[in-house]
């Protein structure tokens, strides 16, 4: 690929999704390609996405991640406010020519609460499907479901369940959520291993540094667990 794009003197980007999910001896073998292509492709521009911004952090800023010390361009992405959020919607559907209800788009953005992909997401089924709110949400809850258990299929997962219970029920307090688990378990809990729990959590970007769901879909998700 860089041969070829080079001979036409453009640069071609090279996308890699939800990176965060390249690990063990497989991803690191990958990741040695990819800095690989870094340092001696000069045509191919390295474009690397991901949903658990904590986790795709260690790639670029791990010592022993073979991708560590390559100079890099950060691009957030934030929620949208109601009104672009309604504007998104409003817009995506003009330029497809279907005409939703004004009252509907209303209640997609106060469900969604201006999360990119969960509006892209109940425009494209809406677009598609025709399908109403309600079920499109409810099966994107199912999806954050799922990926919520692959989550903790790697973790003491009754643990996990009962503090994203405890926080997609609004409780906060770290005493609430020890006193919570050591109700649940039956004996004392260290310190150590809330704060190990709520860091993972929050690497994952499940929760936010105020230990709220980062959004409505995974509180509603983290209810059903």
């Amino acid at each position: 690929m860089d041969r070829v794009v080079g001979r036409f003197g453009v640069r071609l980007p090279l996308v890699i999704d939800e990176a965060q999910r390249l690990g063990g001896p497989l991803g690191l073998e990958f990741w040695n390609a990819i800095a690989h292509a870094y340092d001696f492709l000069d045509n191919l521009v390295l474009i690397i996405t991901g949903s658990e911004m904590g986790v795709l952090e260690k790639v670029l800023g791990d010592p022993e991640s073979p991708m560590y010390g390559r100079a890099s361009v950060e691009v957030s992405t934030r929620k949208l406010t109601w009104a672009e959020s309604l504007e998104f919607l409003s817009r995506g559907f003009s330029e497809l020519g279907i005409k939703v209800p004004e009252d509907e788009l209303t209640q997609a953005v106060n469900l969604l609460d201006g999360v990119v992909g969960w509006l892209t997401y109940y425009g494209y089924e809406r677009a598609v499907g025709g399908r109403d709110v309600k079920s499109i949400v409810n099966e994107a809850i199912k999806l954050a479901r799922q990926e919520l258990e692959n989550f903790l299929s790697t973790r003491v997962s009754t643990r996990y369940r009962a503090i994203l219970k405890m926080l997609a029920a609004g409780i906060k307090e770290w005493s609430d959520i020890k006193r919570g688990l050591e109700q649940r378990e039956g004996r004392t809990i260290s310190d150590r291993v809330i704060h190990e729990a709520l860091t993972a959590l929050k690497q994952h970007s499940i929760i936010d540094e105020n230990l709220n769901l980062t959004d409505p879909i995974l509180r509603m998700a983290a209810e059903t667990l």
